[in-house]
């Protein structure tokens, strides 16, 4: 089910650092891994780095100042690994940085990596996976160790010969926020949603409006937000199968998490979900958890018949990923675009939006003024948000 059953907190038996036999072994994770703090870094939507890491910040982690394309650098001890990756919406991974040293050539790296202290990070029972990626540098080889029950992804990066090891986190990515989701065409990543609600302010609005609703993510992307709902409690994480993993520390995380989950009835903020393809209203159906059910309620219905008296009283966001690309094999692009700045003009004036725009032509025959504009790749299209607030 999407979004996972939270009340559903039982891990599998998982006792990494308890199952350690070895003293000297047991002592050294707890002195190198556990008792100090890591760098880490979450994996963003380039052009987004500023809105995820006010999300983790939001989360009392310790943001880095200095943005890096495509990434936010936050610093803290395993229990931040643990937080991130549970509770950030608009990370794709999480990655904990381990080493970094000097290398020029392979030789050299294969010799580093052969001496670092692997047993502090990786059990003896994990398939390991080296990804190397290599600029401007003499390293281009990638390896591949097939072995055991689990597998860890090390992640290698040469830069300037300056070489940077992380363990995956996270594991696959953190868009898929559960199993059994069904998608229609050029889908929105949930990763994506978030973002953009978050950084068009969706807290402050007294309803949402999704009325291209697709396979329901903005919605359901929104009632997570507005219930503070976890969007991975139910997944399984590399970092579990770490030697310093602590399985009770973990778990009282997650049920400190729970308690702060609202529950649907008790959201005050209205969340209008709508869709002129019946097919697109019966998967998003489909999508919905029995714990937004009563907030996400996809009906048939034609943004551009849509009555603006549903924005009387109420401080509305509306957020829009109109159909482009792929989805509109008749050419018609420029003419929904035209008409959807039309009908914001007219019966939306007062709302605000965050509307999905790809390349400057469409953002000129959409002819709407915006507070701000986020470029961003949308499947593989380049695209922009363009961000008006009420």
């Amino acid at each position: 089910m999407l979004y996972g059953n939270y009340n559903n907190l039982k891990l599998q038996g998982i006792k990494m650092f308890d199952k350690i036999e070895n003293s000297a072994l047991k002592r050294r994770v707890k002195n190198h891994v556990i008792g100090r703090e890591h760098d880490f870094f979450a994996v963003v939507q380039p052009g987004f780095e500023k809105r995820t890491a006010w999300e983790l910040s939001g989360l009392n982690l310790s943001v880095k100042n200095e943005f890096i394309e495509g990434g936010v650098e936050f610093t803290g001890k395993l229990d931040s690994c643990y937080m991130a990756s549970l509770m950030s919406r608009t990370a794709g991974r999480i990655m904990m940085r381990i080493a970094s040293f000097r290398s020029v050539n392979y030789f050299e790296l294969e010799r580093l990596i052969r001496s670092f202290p692997w047993e502090l990070y990786i059990s003896s029972s994990t398939r390991i996976v080296y990804r190397i990626s290599a600029e401007k540098s003499m390293i281009y080889h990638t390896i591949l160790d097939d072995d055991a029950v689990y597998t860890q992804t090390i992640l290698i990066r040469n830069s300037h010969d300056l070489c940077t090891v992380s363990l995956d986190a996270s594991g696959e990515f953190l868009y898929k926020r559960g199993a059994g989701k069904k998608i229609n065409r050029a889908p929105l990543r949930e990763t994506s949603a978030a973002l953009i609600l978050l950084e068009a302010g969706i807290n402050g609005y007294d309803q949402i409006v999704d009325p291209m609703c697709g396979s329901g993510t903005f919605s359901l992307e929104a009632a997570s937000i507005l219930t503070k709902t976890p969007p991975a409690f139910e997944r399984e994480f590399p970092f579990m199968h770490w030697p310093c993993f602590k399985e009770s520390a973990f778990r009282f995380l997650k049920n400190s998490l729970a308690k702060e989950i609202i529950s649907a009835e008790e959201v005050k903020q209205i969340i209008i979900t709508s869709d002129i393809d019946s097919e697109s209203i019966n998967i998003a159906k489909s999508n919905i958890p029995e714990q937004f059910s009563s907030m996400v309620r996809p009906e048939a219905a034609d943004f551009f018949s849509l009555s603006g008296d549903i924005t009387k009283d109420k401080r509305t966001l509306i957020v829009l990923n109109p159909p482009y690309g792929k989805r509109l094999e008749d050419g018609s692009e420029e003419s929904i675009y035209r008409e959807i700045g039309v009908k914001i003009r007219t019966d939306f004036s007062t709302c605000g939006y965050a509307i999905i725009v790809p390349g400057y032509e469409k953002e000129n025959v959409l002819g709407l003024k915006y507070d701000r504009k986020i470029p961003f790749m949308n499947g593989g299209i380049k695209a922009a948000v363009l961000f008006k607030d009420a």
